[in-house]
């Protein structure tokens, strides 16, 4: 709501009255006469004077006049955040050198114990003795490294710990898909080479044999 300025006719005193006043019946404070005229022009509230200010055009540029260079201050920051950048790249490089050095020693790893696993159970390339040993502690030592592959899982997240421990096989397929551990990878699959048959057929006969006493459980009327 804008402001009004009123001039008193009797005694010339400026008088600032609310626009919606009603002017007939307000006297001049200086001299009581009667208010009759308004101002030449209403006063801007604030918020008329915010939009104004808000509208005018941008004043134009004057001729001749050229963009300030940057000043040395922004200049030495940009040469910092490219010097940053390098140190960064850098940085990563010399982390993927380790990185792959130890991918090729983890699958060098592994083709050592697949082949020597595949060759001792398969090609009977170990005495008797060694090979029943094989087949009766393999099934333990898978279940070993299910239980390592499981830790892992949760270590990553809740989510795939959850899915290793509810889901059968679903730990080799978070071990070989998901996980980048790969040295826990290349020690894991060389050892299954040898053991996972025998360990299937363990686990098979073992579930096999609860899922027959719970039957007759059932059927004997508990």
């Amino acid at each position: 709501m804008a402001d009004v300025e009123v001039k008193c006719e009797e005694c010339g005193a400026p008088v600032t009255l609310s626009e919606y006043a009603a002017m007939d019946t307000i006297s001049c404070r200086g001299c009581g006469s009667p208010l009759r005229s308004r101002a030449v022009s209403p006063t801007e509230s604030v918020a008329e004077r915010l939009q104004l200010k808000k509208n005018e055009p941008p004043p134009p540029p004057e001729p001749g006049a050229v963009d300030a260079p940057p000043a040395e201050d922004e200049a030495a920051e940009g040469e910092t955040w490219r010097f940053q950048r390098y140190i960064e790249d850098s940085r990563a490089n010399i982390k993927d050198k380790p990185k792959n050095a130890s991918l090729l020693l983890s699958w060098l790893c592994f083709l050592i114990l697949a082949a020597g696993m595949g060759y001792a159970r398969y090609f009977n390339g170990v005495p008797a003795d060694y090979l029943e040993m094989i087949k009766t502690y393999g099934p333990y030592l898978a279940l070993a490294i299910h239980f390592f592959i499981l830790l892992m899982a949760f270590k990553d997240t809740v989510f795939q710990g959850i899915l290793c421990l509810l889901i059968p096989g679903y730990s080799v397929f978070y071990l070989f898909f998901v996980s980048d551990n790969f040295w826990m990878r290349s020690v894991s699959g060389g050892l299954l080479v040898g053991i996972a048959y025998d360990s299937v057929l363990h686990y098979r006969d073992f579930a096999t044999r609860i899922y027959s006493v719970v039957t007759e459980y059932i059927a004997s009327g508990g």
